[in-house]
């Protein structure tokens, strides 16, 4: 071959490599861009009307009014199990990135208590949104004005004070035990499907107090249909500035959940991104700051991807040592 044939070839060459790499690169491109093209469910691990509901449903609204996202989230409420069916159920989906569950106290809580087959480590964290703590409520003609009235009847009269809870594992559930063992009150715990459930149980007489998210008790706060005795935060709520505090009032107890959102494990980079994108622009609205966080006395904190798998290792151990102080067995 002459040294202009070998010229030729060698151009021919390149052109090619060059070739190749442009429709690899655009490819790529294409793979990244093409994420979501259907909608995604968003699983929600309990019944609705409780606190993991309301918070998928306002952010799913915040995100369908300002047009964040190309294809639409569905809300998948999978109840049972403290969480762990729903939870399971998002975990078997590893690698598809168009499952998404939200996360609460449950999901913490029920891998260190032997009861969800799944834990942090069977999912990709996305992003955490939000810190939420509980009240402790009673009905409006309930006898009781204060703890000290809950704790002295209680140790009056052991396990005669029934307490509604969503599950054995949920924040709830967590605080009944924890403040039991703080305070020496022995009540009884009955357990329901999600916090609207714990609340029209409450107004209907079925339990005497209820631990809930401030956002599952707020419109019957303002119906003055049932009272805040407690909150279980740092400090008193703006929102409830005549609630005193747990600390304030004898038990120094504080408990609040960090709500974020997880995906199943392994999936892609490209669709990481995308969903952590969609919900940091949904965290900045002032609809999600006004209609969710203010409205339901939650503290916002947005927390990215990376941040976010190291909160869920931290308050992993924050629960493994409540529960510790609770002495709940497996």
């Amino acid at each position: 071959m002459s040294k202009k044939q070998l010229k030729a070839a060698a151009i021919l060459a390149v052109i090619a490599l060059v070739a190749v790499l442009a429709a690899g690169c655009g490819g790529e491109t294409k793979k990244a861009a093409s994420y979501p093209t259907k909608s995604i469910e968003f699983v929600v691990p309990f019944a609705a009307g409780g606190g993991s509901d309301i918070m998928a449903r306002s952010l799913v609204k915040v995100i369908t009014d300002n047009k964040l996202s190309s294809q639409p989230f569905v809300i998948n409420n999978k109840p049972g199990g403290s969480g762990s069916i729903g939870y399971a159920y998002t975990a078997e989906k590893k690698g598809d990135p168009y499952y998404i569950a939200s996360v609460s106290s449950s999901f913490y809580t029920g891998p260190i208590m032997g009861k969800s087959p799944v834990s942090y480590k069977d999912f990709t964290p996305v992003c955490g949104l939000a810190m939420d703590t509980l009240l402790l409520v009673v009905r409006d003609d309930s006898k009781y004005k204060s703890v000290k009235d809950v704790v002295d009847d209680a140790k009056a009269r052991p396990k005669s004070i029934s307490v509604g809870g969503t599950s054995g594992t949920s924040d709830d559930a967590v605080m009944f035990h924890v403040f039991q063992a703080k305070t020496g009150a022995e009540m009884k715990y009955v357990p329901y499907n999600s916090g609207g459930e714990v609340m029209t149980s409450l107004l209907g007489g079925h339990v005497d107090i209820v631990w809930v998210n401030p956002g599952e008790a707020l419109g019957h706060l303002e119906a003055k249909k049932v009272r805040a005795l407690a909150v279980a935060s740092k400090e008193r709520l703006s929102s409830l500035p005549n609630v005193p505090t747990l600390r304030e009032q004898g038990t120094d107890l504080v408990l609040a959940q960090f709500r974020g959102i997880v995906a199943p494990k392994d999936i892609s980079p490209e669709a990481l991104a995308y969903l952590e994108g969609v919900f940091k622009k949904a965290a900045e609205t002032p609809a999600w700051k006004d209609d969710y966080l203010k409205k339901n006395m939650v503290e916002g904190r947005f927390m990215n991807s990376k941040e976010f798998a190291q909160a869920l290792v931290d308050t992993t151990k924050m629960y493994e040592e409540f529960l510790k102080i609770a002495n709940i067995k497996k």
